[in-house]
């Protein structure tokens, strides 16, 4: 039975929802007492007081450490604080949302299964277009950003199993990465969202593909980076997940990359989902009023050594 008022995108049972709280110990009394003592400590933040928080959020990112409520309030410190310094990933979205014709999928594809795959949801992403200067980067990130908040608002899961195709990619893309920029957008995704990234899987691994890890490593922390595996046949990958929880594009059961394409630029003009989107945009903190000094480490030691190969 599906849970009435969830996202036709990210749509989970009952049975979903009782098995992730039962593989993470959650008994529901406790857990709505975790939940309202992050709240009673949210509104008690002079950054943060001013800011929109519900109980649903607040329930995925206990998902997202386990339990510990520690780390949870600082995961959503975090999500708050690296958000207020990207208004170029966050903010810009209610113009482009705003405009009949936009379209952030034109050079590449994105695509959350529709069917969780033992409790994980399995995200996809493949870039299109071969020719490096047709692809804005800084599109492909903001609009990431965009479908996280998506998910955070809807989706329930353990956390996420990732999918790259490298079949169109290039030294040339990685070149077109604005490193600020992706320094920010890292910090939103991996120490704000926080979903538990179980699996990454690259497929389509070419002589670039080295290029591609030696690149995000230099971003990411190595304990994900140890959860990469490349495979050079979509049957490699077949043999780690199943047909049924994979696209069309890969031998699967689910739409095609196209199909979601389509389903995303629709769904993204709709009132409710369009009025959540732009709402999520609030959700920042007011770093001039964070106690005590405030330094930007996201600055710190991010760009001392960058190689591609």
């Amino acid at each position: 039975m599906h849970i009435v008022g969830q996202h036709p995108f990210y749509q989970t049972t009952e049975e979903d929802r009782l098995l992730i709280r039962k593989e993470l110990g959650f008994k529901d009394s406790i857990l709505q007492e975790d939940i309202d003592a992050i709240i009673e400590w949210f509104q008690k933040q002079p950054h943060l007081a001013h800011a929109p928080i519900d109980r649903d959020y607040v329930e995925k990112i206990l998902i997202s450490t386990k339990g510990s409520q520690e780390k949870a309030k600082r995961k959503i410190d975090n999500f708050y604080k690296y958000r207020s310094l990207a208004p170029e990933l966050v903010q810009q979205r209610i113009q482009d949302l705003d405009d009949p014709n936009y379209d952030p999928w034109i050079t590449y594809r994105q695509a959350a299964m529709l069917k969780l795959y033992n409790g994980k949801r399995i995200s996809v992403f493949k870039l299109t277009e071969p020719n490096a200067s047709k692809v804005i980067i800084d599109v492909m990130l903001k609009n990431t950003v965009m479908l996280g908040d998506l998910r955070l608002k809807y989706d329930y899961m353990l956390g996420d199993i990732w999918i790259f195709d490298l079949q169109n990619a290039s030294i040339g893309h990685l070149l077109q990465f604005n490193l600020l920029t992706f320094q920010k957008f890292v910090n939103i995704i991996q120490d704000g969202v926080g979903f538990r990234i179980y699996e990454i899987h690259v497929i389509n691994a070419t002589s670039f593909s080295q290029a591609f890890l030696n690149f995000v490593k230099q971003f990411v922390k190595p304990k994900i980076v140890g959860r990469m595996v490349v495979h050079r046949t979509i049957e490699e990958l077949q043999a780690h997940i199943p047909k049924t929880y994979l696209p069309k594009d890969y031998g699967g059961e689910q739409p095609s990359l196209d199909e979601f394409k389509e389903l995303y630029l629709r769904e993204i003009r709709k009132g409710p989902t369009k009025d959540c989107l732009i709402e999520y945009c609030q959700l920042i903190s007011d770093e001039k009023n964070r106690p005590g000094d405030f330094e930007e480490e996201y600055l710190v030691g991010s760009f001392k050594k960058l190689e591609f190969d």
